[in-house]
């Protein structure tokens, strides 16, 4: 009974523990991987360090942020002077109110292009009216300095938003297994919209809020590119230790004769039972979810403008040298390569005689 109830005890404190969380199941499925390929050949891997996430955090709001002047215009005035620029009015009132002050930079985006245009409208009815040639300069004036601002007010609204820093943040989860393809579409295509709304500033105004709000909601729902982001670096780790054990001594350190050999034969089972049957599964998830991911993220650096901070997180994660992706990408060549050399010093590639009569 004593041992029962300590028994309870043990489990009831280990599952709130920590320590004690059972790890994902594609985790362990790498773990498993890399643990049979060591014993196999007889050497050693460092295990996966949950703490390399940690720079696949997008950088603070105060570093994402750039400055950019504050140009507000006198709401008596317009009253006063411009009667016929109703939408005017109401947006400038709605920015001057304690809400419109604290408008949040995602919000702002569209705010900015529904002014402008209104700032269009507001020239059009008033432009060739005799005595308002002051009210239409100011006003040309700060339309122009705004449509300069717009790159930094879209990268302030990019870089600098809460949204987009969930969607860029690692999970604490990888990506789940699944026998059929994962979704990932929605959260890509407001990347890519983003960034055609980015592309084509000044000359082409941003959408109204009720168009660019949803595309930052579609990123904060978003959880597909975080636990991307926890797989893709858990993979590339897993395939770099691999290659590691594989080229720790020469090709034909296990088939000396050129021919198998029982040890060669086990080795050919761990390929085809745990990285054919668990490890490559999701390396093709991976690539699937990855490849429009990387796509929107490349389109969407290439816009100049960015701030420091949020260049480089967007280079570690889609650089062309180092990037998390690029790095991926290397790691399956080199470990397909490590296993092509292994394999075929013992005559066990597809094709072979080893291969044909593997168990």
């Amino acid at each position: 009974m004593h041992r029962a109830i300590a028994l309870v005890l043990l489990v009831t404190s280990c599952a709130l523990a920590p320590g004690c969380a059972r790890e994902p199941e594609a985790n362990r499925q790498l773990s498993n991987y890399l643990d049979r390929v060591g014993r196999v050949l007889g050497q050693s891997w460092r295990p996966w360090d949950s703490e390399h996430l940690a720079q696949y955090r997008p950088p603070s709001r105060r570093e994402a942020m750039q400055p950019v002047p504050e140009l507000r215009l006198s709401l008596l005035d317009l009253l006063v002077e411009s009667r016929e620029c109703g939408p005017l009015q109401q947006l400038i009132a709605e920015r001057n109110s304690s809400l419109g002050r604290l408008m949040a930079p995602s919000t702002l985006l569209g705010f900015e292009g529904e002014l402008l245009r209104a700032v269009e409208g507001c020239l059009a009815v008033i432009g060739d009216q005799p005595g308002r040639e002051s009210l239409v300069e100011d006003l040309q004036h700060i339309a122009q300095i705004k449509r300069d601002n717009l790159p930094q007010l879209f990268w302030n609204a990019v870089g600098g938003s809460e949204e987009f820093s969930r969607f860029l943040r690692f999970d604490g989860q990888p990506l789940p297994l699944s026998d059929s393809a994962l979704a990932n579409h929605q959260g890509v295509d407001a990347v890519r919209q983003l960034a055609d709304i980015g592309t084509a500033l000044p000359e082409r105004l941003p959408a109204d809020r009720s168009e660019t709000e949803p595309l930052f909601a579609t990123l904060a729902r978003d959880q597909r590119s975080g636990q991307l982001i926890h797989s893709l670096a858990r993979l590339t780790h897993t395939l770099d230790q691999a290659s590691a054990m594989l080229r720790a001594r020469p090709a034909n350190h296990l088939c000396p004769m050129g021919s198998p050999t029982e040890r060669s034969r086990t080795l050919l089972n761990v390929f085809s039972l745990f990285y054919a049957g668990e490890v490559q599964p999701q390396m093709a998830q991976a690539q699937r979810l990855g490849d429009p991911w990387q796509a929107a993220l490349g389109d969407l650096r290439s816009i100049p403008g960015a701030a420091p901070a949020v260049d480089d997180y967007l280079k570690t994660l889609v650089g062309p040298e180092t990037g998390l992706w690029v790095r991926y990408q290397r790691s399956i060549k080199e470990h397909s390569e490590a296993w092509q050399e292994v394999l075929g010093a013992c005559q066990m590639r597809p094709g072979e005689p080893g291969w044909k009569n593997r168990r």
